[in-house]
C-alpha cells in the first residue's frame, strides 16, 4: 500500500511538471514550440513575457523558411500556396506594415531570410 501511495504521488508530480508542445507543420517541414501557462508566466515576468501567440507565430515564420528551401529543391505548387498563406497571414507580432510593398513570389524566395525572420518583432 505504501508503494502504491508513493507511485501515485510521483505520477501526480510528473503530470504537474509536464511540458506541452505546440506544432505547425506542412509536408516534411515541422516546427515545435513550447506552450506555456500564460497566467503563471504573467505572475513571474509581468507584461514582459513572451506568450503562446508569439511562440506560435515564430514557429510559422520558421515553417515558411523551411518550406522556401523545400520549394527551391522541388517547385511544388502546394508548398508555394502554403508559403503565400503564411506571408499573407494577419499575425499579431509578425504583421506586415500597411506601407509594406507586397512582393511577387520570386522576391519572397530571394528575400526569405528577411521576410520570415522569426527572431525579431515588427511593430
Amino acid at each position: 500500500m505504501k508503494n502504491l501511495t508513493v507511485l501515485f504521488i510521483f505520477s501526480a508530480l510528473l503530470s504537474c511538471t509536464q511540458k506541452y508542445d505546440g506544432e505547425v507543420n506542412f509536408k516534411s517541414c515541422k516546427m515545435r514550440y513550447d506552450v506555456i501557462d500564460e497566467e503563471k508566466e504573467k505572475q513571474m515576468y509581468g507584461q514582459n513575457m513572451i506568450g503562446n501567440q508569439w511562440r506560435s507565430e515564430s514557429a510559422k515564420q520558421k515553417l515558411a523558411l523551411c518550406l522556401c528551401e523545400k520549394y527551391l529543391q522541388n517547385r511544388d505548387e502546394e508548398i508555394k500556396e502554403k508559403i503565400l498563406e503564411i506571408y499573407n497571414a494577419d499575425m499579431d507580432y509578425f504583421h506586415r506594415q500597411k506601407s509594406f510593398k507586397r512582393n511577387d513570389f520570386d522576391s519572397i524566395l530571394v528575400n526569405r531570410k528577411e521576410i520570415f525572420d522569426y527572431r525579431i518583432l515588427v511593430e
